[in-house]
């Protein structure tokens, strides 16, 4: 699939098409092992509402201002952000996506309200951020499948004791069936200033999740853990293997990733090439295949579908396609992929 610039009607077959391969996908990796709960992440860059907002001093997506952001482009980005998810949630759907670089609240209700996803009865949970742009970590929840008992924002503090002006970590504890999953969704520090000029950010980052989850270790070892995010860095930087490094308690691994259609070998590209900085981590008892809950295939998935590729002119192969390149708008979906992963849990006795 080489041609990108196609007809409307030849990408909703396309589309269709997509669908149905990834419904089939789906039902062969999953077919013994039910139920399940699939939970998703997506750096969705910058999925701005179509309205000015005095509060923020970051006015670049306000109507008028430098990218041009207009309810066109909004209505635009939210449709194909339900692509993603209907797409990648297959014939089981997705029972939790969550979301980097969103403006608030009101983007996820509006995704829910105004497309298809109404009809599955999703919840969402979010908290503002202190982030000078205004972008939030967020999600959407199937209530019928997940029950939420507790949710925070995790803030970072500098050394001098105050508010770190970047994204928090979402906390998320809740249940499916008879089993506790306590889930984080990260989106850490950029590298925009330079690779080393940032490192101290992300490492930040990196032991504030790991002092909570060394809490919650210490209260109940066998604690289930899973963690998403945008990290930024690679699997050799200090801000993850600091969260990975060995521990006593519930330890925490890096997932090995599976490319669901082979056609990348990362989540996001550079002019360097491919690197993996959307991933999923977890404690090591959701692999022990005796366990009642587990990671299904012990891997974490990258949807690199095509739909949400295009052709590399400048450094061959593919890239994504994304919904600005600096300040020009190309009208596609993000600049990182979306992942996965399929957690097996105990139905609970019912009354």
């Amino acid at each position: 699939m080489h041609q990108f610039k196609m007809k409307k009607p030849i990408l909703i077959c396309l589309f269709l098409l997509l669908v149905y391969h990834t419904n089939r996908l789906s039902a062969q990796s999953s077919a013994n092992t039910k139920p399940f709960l699939r939970i998703g992440f997506y750096n969705a860059e910058n999925y701005f509402d179509p309205f000015a907002d005095s509060t923020i001093n970051y006015t670049q997506f306000n109507p008028g201002e430098d990218h041009h952001w207009s309810a066109e482009r909004y209505k635009t980005k939210r449709g194909h952000i339900f692509k993603v998810i209907v797409a990648m949630g297959g014939w089981h759907g997705m029972d939790i996506m969550a979301f980097a670089e969103i403006e608030n609240q009101f983007v996820l209700e509006d995704l829910v309200k105004s497309t298809p996803l109404g009809n599955k009865n999703y919840g969402i949970i979010h908290f503002e951020s202190p982030d000078h742009r205004g972008i939030d970590v967020g999600l959407i929840y199937r209530k019928a499948t997940f029950h939420p008992v507790f949710a925070k924002a995790i803030h970072l503090y500098d050394t001098a004791g105050n508010i770190f002006r970047t994204r928090d970590i979402l906390y998320v504890k809740g249940t499916a069936g008879k089993d506790t999953l306590q889930l984080f969704f990260n989106h850490w520090p950029s590298r925009y200033g330079g690779l080393m000029a940032t490192i101290s950010k992300r490492l930040l980052a990196a032991k504030t999740l790991r002092h909570t989850i060394d809490s919650l270790c210490q209260d109940n070892p066998d604690t289930h853990i899973i963690i998403f995010g945008d990290f930024n860095e690679t699997l050799t930087d200090k801000g993850l293997q600091w969260v990975v490094r060995p521990q006593k308690g519930c330890g925490i691994i890096a997932l090995p990733p599976l490319f669901s259609f082979g056609m990348t070998t990362g989540s996001i590209k550079s002019k360097s090439g491919w690197a993996i900085f959307d991933r999923v981590l977890c404690s090591k008892n959701l692999t022990d295949t005796g366990s009642p809950v587990l990671v299904v295939g012990k891997s974490f998935h990258i949807f690199d579908a095509p739909f949400l590729l295009e052709k590399d002119k400048k450094n061959m192969g593919l890239k994504t396609n994304r919904t600005y390149i600096g300040f020009t708008y190309h009208g596609g979906f993000s600049d990182h992929l979306p992942v996965y992963v399929d957690i097996r849990f105990q139905i609970a006795n019912r009354p």
